[in-house]
């Protein structure tokens, strides 16, 4: 983090909830034919983004039936809340921003062994620098970082969302 402890304003509310309308055209583009899909947010932070997006995609494609999941992520244990089963079915795993990728990598491992029929990402802002392989298929914003950079998503006031560079 900067000495001065300076914030660099990214994204303001209303940009937020435009580039969570735009990711869930594209979502409903993908699976107009799904039927069923499952929205999977990391914590609190992308469960509460993860449950936005589900309103936006639902409003667009009334007849996808989207379900919400919270990934509760603590070193190395996975918590879906409520417990599913994610065989055969569709996943969106959402989280605020991607850093390095070992909480997604985490998520991504535990619902890949119950063989769900596809697996896709979404993130709000997406660095790039990530330690691993997992690419980001849904992207609200991408940011060109440097490592002592830290992309900060502010969700104290659901109605005043922002993101902002520390």
């Amino acid at each position: 983090m900067p000495l001065d402890n300076t914030k660099t304003h990214i994204l303001n509310h209303a940009e937020i909830l435009t580039k969570l309308e735009r990711m869930a055209c594209e979502i409903c583009e993908k699976h107009i034919d799904s039927g069923e899909l499952l929205i999977c947010g990391l914590n609190d932070r992308g469960f509460a983004l993860s449950r936005l997006l589900g309103e936006k995609v639902a409003a667009i494609d009334p007849n996808l039936k989207v379900s919400d999941i919270n990934a509760r992520v603590t070193e190395d244990n996975v918590q879906f809340m409520p417990e599913v089963n994610f065989q055969g079915k569709h996943v969106l795993v959402m989280d605020d921003v991607i850093n390095t990728g070992s909480t997604l990598m985490l998520v991504l491992s535990e619902i890949y062994r119950f063989k769900p029929n596809s697996i896709g990402t979404v993130f709000l802002a997406k660095r790039e620098h990530r330690n691993f392989p997992v690419k980001a298929d849904y992207v609200g914003i991408s940011i060109a970082t440097t490592l002592q950079e830290h992309v900060q998503f502010d969700s104290t006031d659901p109605n005043n969302l922002s993101i902002y560079l520390v």
